[in-house]
């Protein structure tokens, strides 16, 4: 299992499952965002990973330029990846549904590659949903 950590957040990448797994330490400002998903971004394009789960069950905001910064990264780097699934846990919070919502929309009308995207509430039902990604590009 391949890691990286810093003080916002921990990513790990399971060969078994061909899964990048983020979890969000501390809310983070614009720039620690930034740099989590560009780390996450690096080790799914270098594992070939199937799908991802952004675990930010602290439940931080995420404001509008930060969306439009994150939405511009992903658009950037979906390309090089082979991701197929991405899930955000979050907790039961109907504004975070409508954010992880607003991104995707942002991020399609930026980028051709789209991929299908989950919110859940529990990281395990996250990370079953996005395992069966793994599943689907084997066979």
């Amino acid at each position: 299992m391949k890691q990286y950590k810093d003080s916002y957040c921990q990513i790990s990448y399971n060969s078994a499952t061909h899964q990048v797994y983020m979890k969000w330490l501390l809310p983070p400002d614009e720039t620690a965002l930034l740099c989590g998903y560009s780390k996450g971004f690096e080790m799914a394009i270098s594992n070939q990973a199937s799908s991802w789960v952004a675990d930010n069950s602290i439940g931080f905001q995420v404001n509008v330029s930060m969306q439009r910064a994150l939405a511009q990264l992903a658009a950037s780097r979906l390309k090089q990846t082979s991701l197929k699934r991405f899930a955000r846990v979050t907790p039961i919070d109907v504004f975070q549904e409508l954010v992880t919502n607003s991104i995707f929309s942002q991020i399609r009308a930026l980028s051709r590659n789209c991929i299908e995207f989950e919110v859940f509430h529990d990281p395990k039902d996250a990370q079953a949903w996005c395992t069966q990604a793994g599943h689907l590009s084997v066979n």
